[in-house]
């Protein structure tokens, strides 16, 4: 079995190493960058010189013309970390030490203005220092590399804890500190010296966060499509540190497999997980200064993506020669801006998506590979006929989108939208055949989210697939067969993935739910609560409120004591976050964790919890409810936008009798 092992730092993209996309950029609306260019840093090489056990590196801090959209992108002054005598990187030099070593490390600013320097420490204290280095002069940082992780270093105003998305937020770095050798000499296996790491960071016009307006979000110093491809072979463990070096929370989703979280930390604190709190997941929270160790092992071929699953940090509309002039010039941020998508598109990956993203392909094995042809040549046991359909007029002047499942031998009338879309529940290794067919007029791809599939099913126009074979975008008029026979059963979805303006949050998503064989679906104790942005128009920012599913005003629901409901919670937002509970007449309640993303949860994490829960985008959740006594009950959905709550809650009343 090989090891290949990744950091991944959010903030910077990475290298890429296939071809630029076919668009010619004009970058006329933006002011001359004038300075030396950045080189994207994949993190692959430490830097520093070694010598009697301790790493010493000088650096430096300057202006630089950074490239996020590939060498022939358009520009934009930032600042950023150099090694003295070399070109600016984004993200900064990659500091890689064993624990317990010395470090020194010398910071020159050559800018007009003071910055303070956090970071260059060890990690066994309550809070980071911060040094001011003036212009032209330069401080030695020297220090002992304690805790493993991995930590990052950056540059800011005085007031900073985190990376800020301003003309600063490019001056990050990673400091990974892996673990020395046990006493027989040996390596710590997780923190192999070939691991990848991956640093995310993020820029807004002035420096404004949220997620209203224009912004760009970026992997190891580039934007997608313009990252890192990065290639495996099925049985391949595969780890990757990922750093939020940002002032945003991200969702970190992986196409077709499960992942483990294995160690979480912020800007000074590790929380190397115990064996009963790592957690399996498909998508998770990496919050603003946060870090993570991830696992996850390919046993299928193909293309897979791993991405932000908030649309502002996957959407095209980060590139820069997309950017509204009146948005830089004015230094804000709230100007909406859609670029136009039609029937042309013809490759979803490439051309409706950018910022954080990355490509995996797989590459396969004999054995598997016949496996693979064995499962897609099955007879479906289950076939069905789904339409993409939309309604004019449904939010205000803006249409809505919706699926809708064919009942009989009819297809169903194309103005026949469903919000959310139609439930499509399926049952553990019965093979389907899904077939969409695409009543909207502009092309679609639809992603089965969660499911353990083969890659041409995955729902990524363009990509999904593997070599000659890659599934293609649906055009106006056509469709497209997703066959896969789902490996388990638990709580799932399946939305739109070619988003370009607001087709997600004007229904174009669905719950998707696997049942265990001869287990029917019963709605009166299978309570499901799809969770999204309200549709166009009704608010967006701190005025976001969320649908229930798909609506504000969701009906009272009738319960009744000493019953035992199953909650599935699935949480499909464009770009908020949520935090939700059930309270009671008697005020808060408990109830008892199931599962996480379609996956049964060991025995050590099904607990009995208070009934609060903070989600966000791609994220599904289930829970056992039982309410003990009559009365008024209520779940509550709020809206968290930036790390703030909004004010703005959604109630769905239930009635104990």
């Amino acid at each position: 079995m090989g090891t290949s092992r990744a950091v991944i730092l959010i903030g910077g993209l990475m290298l890429a190493v296939f071809a630029q996309s076919a668009y010619a950029a004009d970058c006329r609306h933006l002011p001359p960058a004038r300075a030396p260019r950045v080189s994207p840093n994949d993190n692959r090489i430490p830097t520093g010189i070694v010598r009697d056990g301790v790493v010493s590196l000088r650096l430096v801090m300057g202006d630089a013309s950074w490239y996020p959209d590939g060498a022939d992108g358009c520009a934009l002054r930032v600042r950023a970390f150099a090694e003295e005598g070399q070109p600016a990187r984004i993200p900064g030099p990659l500091i890689r030490v064993r624990s317990g070593m010395d470090v020194r490390v010398s910071v020159r600013n050559a800018l007009s203005t003071s910055l303070w320097v956090r970071g260059l420490q060890t990690r066994d204290v309550v809070v980071l220092d911060s040094t001011e280095i003036a212009p032209g002069e330069t401080h030695e940082f020297r220090f002992r590399a304690g805790i493993p992780g991995a930590w990052y270093y950056w540059a800011s105003s005085a007031t900073a804890r985190t990376p800020v998305s301003n003309e600063n937020g490019q001056l990050v770095g990673a400091l990974v500190v892996d673990p020395a050798p046990d006493t027989s000499g040996h390596l710590a296996a997780p923190h192999a010296v070939d691991d990848r790491v991956f640093v995310m960071t993020r820029w807004t016009p002035g420096g404004t966060t949220g997620n209203r307006g224009f912004q760009l979000n970026a992997m190891n110093g580039r934007s997608w499509p313009h990252t890192e491809r990065l290639t495996y072979t099925m049985g391949d463990s595969v780890r990757w540190q990922v750093i939020n070096a940002s002032d945003e929370l991200h969702m970190m989703h992986l196409h077709g497999f499960y992942f483990v979280v294995s160690e979480r930390g912020d800007a000074v604190h590790d929380s190397a997980l115990a064996r009963a709190q790592k957690n399996t997941v498909v998508t998770t929270a990496t919050r603003r200064g946060e870090w993570m160790q991830m696992a996850w092992a390919p046993d299928r071929p193909g293309n897979w993506l791993f991405h932000c699953h908030i649309v502002s940090h996957m959407s095209a509309d980060q590139r820069l020669d997309r950017m509204p002039e009146a948005t830089l010039a004015s230094g804000n941020p709230s100007h909406e801006h859609a670029a136009p998508e039609g029937p042309k598109v013809t490759n979803h990956a490439t051309e409706s998506m950018a910022g954080l993203v990355l490509g995996v392909t797989v590459l396969p094995s004999r054995t598997v590979t016949d496996a693979a042809r064995s499962r897609r040549r099955a007879t479906p046991d289950r076939v069905v006929q789904l339409f993409a359909d939309t309604r004019a007029n449904m939010f205000g002047n803006r249409p809505g989108f919706g699926f809708v499942e064919q009942r009989g031998t009819r297809a169903p009338a194309r103005d026949s939208v469903l919000v959310p879309g139609a439930p499509l529940v399926l049952t553990r290794g019965q093979p389907v055949a899904i077939t969409v067919h695409n009543r909207l007029a502009s092309s679609l791809a639809v992603h089965w989210h969660g499911i353990e599939l083969e890659s041409y099913a995955d729902g990524v126009g363009g990509w999904s697939g593997a070599g000659r074979r890659v599934a293609p975008m649906m055009a106006p008029g056509d469709s497209f067969v997703a066959r896969f026979t789902p490996p388990r059963a638990g709580t799932f979805m399946y939305h739109v993935h070619n988003e370009h303006g607001d087709e997600l949050s004007s229904g174009l998503y669905a719950p998707l739910l696997v049942m265990e064989p001869g287990e029917t679906f019963d709605p009166t104790t299978d309570l499901v609560f799809i969770i999204a942005t309200a549709g166009p128009g009704i608010g967006r920012g701190e005025d976001a409120p969320a649908f229930i599913n798909g609506t504000l005003t969701p009906d009272t629901l009738s319960l009744v004591a000493g019953t035992t409901y199953r909650i599935r919670l699935i949480d499909i937002a464009a770009n908020e976050a949520h935090t939700i509970a059930i309270r009671g007449p008697a005020g808060p309640v408990v109830w008892r964790a199931l599962a996480r993303d379609g996956r049964s949860l060991p025995t050590a994490q099904a607990t009995t919890q208070p009934a609060q829960e903070v989600t966000a985008s791609g994220v599904t959740r289930d829970f056992e409810f039982t309410p003990s006594a009559k009365g008024d009950y209520s779940l509550v959905v709020a809206s968290i936008v930036s790390a703030k709550p909004t004010g703005k809650q959604t109630v769905v009343a239930i009635r104990v009798r």
